[in-house]
Formats: structure tokens, C-alpha cells, sequence
């Protein structure tokens, strides 16, 4: 260790990166690979009255569209929490969503096609009809009574409330104080934009039942772990997650995704390499949470600050899956 502290270390992937040969999920093709696209809502909160793929699946290059029912009966799991609280209220969350929309960009429906030109033309063909519902973006305002509900099962959309700290002790640092500054903060949206966008690819192997699966992921082994425990439920030993290179995460290719399901589901289904490269656009509408929190900060006539206590209201995503991320 004394010897490498304060020196400058070469980065050992540097090489093949300057030389353009850096492998990343995207690049990767298999013989036999079909493309995946994903028929996002446009709406922020709807229930699905109807999905109609009668057209996307007469275009030529098309080898199938699948629903979130699809997926239930075809044995997929939940999304499980990636971290909670106590007490928390966590609804189920399905890799595509079988009867409401919750968010613009919620996914209703995968299209699975020789090319992505061909998968991407199909999503335009399939007719969703929508019974849009009302909807409320302020956090404090979606805890008021009366507000319409995300989840109709949980209360006022408040998935939890966690107190830390010694609440009298604020009480009585903020009644005894000479004077309180008193400011509304709002920390906006977050959207952790990489260079390379989300990619996942899976490849089934029928005779041995295996699935390989390749993903821009900062987190492989507990993928693993969420895919075979949960989601996909193939025992781990038939089961490998592979993260190649990753460019650029900021904790937004942690957790675990929809797609990461759909894609491996399809190839299982078809009995051929799948891969799904997400948008730059999608990236965007799908960021990260918004804080609201009053923070009350009391003083003293000798200079001296107090405690003080903080109530924030975040967004922790419409289904509150890791507590700090949609």
C-alpha cells in the first residue's frame, strides 16, 4: 500500500478504450438475434381498457407482442424493494403493467422483431385505448385528503413516515430561540443520464435450461440473486449475469429494472437471443426523485444555533420500489 499511495496508477482498461474496442451490452451480437421494444404510456395515470396488436403483428419482421398478462401467466414475479423502512406500503409492481398506468413512460406492452427499426415501427401500430385519470405531481398536495390515488389500497400515497432525531428537543430548541428563519426548499427533479443508455440481452439455452444474461448494470450478483429469487425465479446455478463494460452509471444502473425481466421472458419464449437498448428519451422522463422540506432554522442572540427539525415530503416514485428511486 505505501507504495502506491500518492503515485499515479495507470488505469488498466484504458488501452482498448482509446482504441475504440471497449465492449458494451449494445455492441454485443449473437447469431440468431432478434430486438426488443417496449410500448411506453403517454399518460401519467390511466386504466388500460384495451390493448389491440392485431396490426403490429401482421408487419413483416414481427415475432410477437406480449402483455403484462402475458408475463403473469407466464410466470413472472414482482419487482421486490431493494431497501425499505418499517412499515413501509409497497404495492406490487409487474415488469409491464397489466391494468393501470402510473407514470408517462410506464410500460404496457413489448414488441419483439428481427431488426429494432422493425420493433420500433411496431410499438406505432399497437392501439391502446386509455381511460386517463386524474393525477397530482406536488408531493405535499398527493398526501391531502381527497387526492387521487396512486395506489388505491394506500392511504393518502403516503408509503411511510419515518421519524429520526429527538422531536421535543426541536420543539423546545425552536420555542426557546430569539429567532427562526424559516425556508421552503424544493430539490428538483434528477435525471442520471450516462452516455450509454440502459441495455439488456439474454440468450437461452433450451437443452440445458440456462439463461446468460448481459446487462449495463453497477450491481450484477444481486441482480442475479433478485432475478432467480423473484422475478424470472430460474434456479441461480442455471442462471448467469454478465456486466460488461458501463459507460457511466451515477447510481442509475443499480437497481433492478423492468426490461431486465421482459427481455430474458421474450427469449425464453422465442427460444432466441433478445436484446433491448432503452432511449435517451425514456431516460429522461424516468429520473430520479423530487424533495420538498420546510426547514425551520432557529438562532440565538449569542450567535449560538440550535437544533432544528426537518420535514421533507419526496417523491419516492409511483411504486415506491427501492424507497428513493422510480
Amino acid at each position: 500500500m505505501a507504495k502506491t499511495v500518492g503515485t499515479s496508477v495507470k488505469r488498466v482498461e484504458d488501452p482498448r478504450f482509446l482504441r475504440g474496442q471497449g465492449t458494451y451490452t449494445a455492441n454485443l451480437q449473437l447469431p440468431g438475434m432478434t430486438h426488443l421494444a417496449v410500448k411506453r404510456s403517454p399518460h401519467a395515470h390511466a386504466i388500460i381498457k384495451r390493448i389491440d396488436a392485431t396490426r403490429a403483428l401482421a408487419l413483416p419482421g414481427v415475432l410477437g407482442v406480449f402483455t403484462g398478462k402475458d408475463l403473469i401467466e407466464g410466470g413472472c414475479g414482482t419487482l421486490p424493494v431493494g431497501w425499505s423502512v418499517p412499515n413501509q406500503k409497497t404495492p406490487d409492481r409487474h415488469a409491464l403493467t397489466p391494468d393501470r398506468v402510473r407514470h408517462v413512460g410506464d410500460g404496457v406492452a413489448a414488441v419483439v422483431a428481427e431488426s429494432s427499426y422493425i420493433a420500433r415501427d411496431a410499438l406505432d401500430l399497437i392501439e391502446v385505448e386509455y381511460e386517463t385519470l386524474p393525477l397530482v405531481t406536488d408531493a405535499r398536495k398527493a398526501a391531502e385528503p381527497g387526492a387521487p390515488l396512486v395506489h388505491p389500497a394506500i392511504a393518502n400515497n403516503i408509503s411511510y413516515e419515518w421519524e429520526l432525531g429527538d422531536k421535543q428537543a426541536c420543539a423546545d430548541g425552536l420555542a426557546e430561540a430569539h429567532i427562526v428563519v424559516e425556508q421552503e426548499l424544493i430539490n428538483t427533479r434528477l435525471v442520471p443520464n450516462a452516455i450509454e443508455p440502459r441495455a439488456c440481452v439474454a440468450q437461452w439455452n433450451a437443452p440445458d435450461d440456462q439463461m446468460t444474461i448481459w446487462t449495463t448494470s453497477q450491481n450484477p450478483h444481486p441482480i442475479r440473486v433478485l432475478l432467480s429469487a423473484f422475478t424470472l425465479k430460474i434456479p441461480e446455478h442455471k442462471l448467469r449475469v454478465i456486466a460488461p463494460d458501463v459507460g457511466g452509471g451515477f447510481g442509475s444502473k443499480i437497481f433492478h429494472y423492468p426490461e431486465e425481466v421482459i427481455v430474458p421472458w421474450v427469449s425464453r419464449k422465442i427460444n432466441r437471443p433478445v436484446k433491448w437498448v432503452c432511449t435517451a428519451c425514456h431516460c429522461a422522463r424516468c429520473g430520479r426523485r423530487v424533495w420538498q422540506q420546510n426547514l425551520p432554522l432557529p438562532g440565538r442572540s449569542d450567535c449560538a444555533v440550535g437544533v432544528t427539525q426537518n420535514q421533507p415530503a419526496g417523491k419516492v416514485g409511483v411504486h415506491a420500489q427501492r424507497s428513493l428511486h422510480n
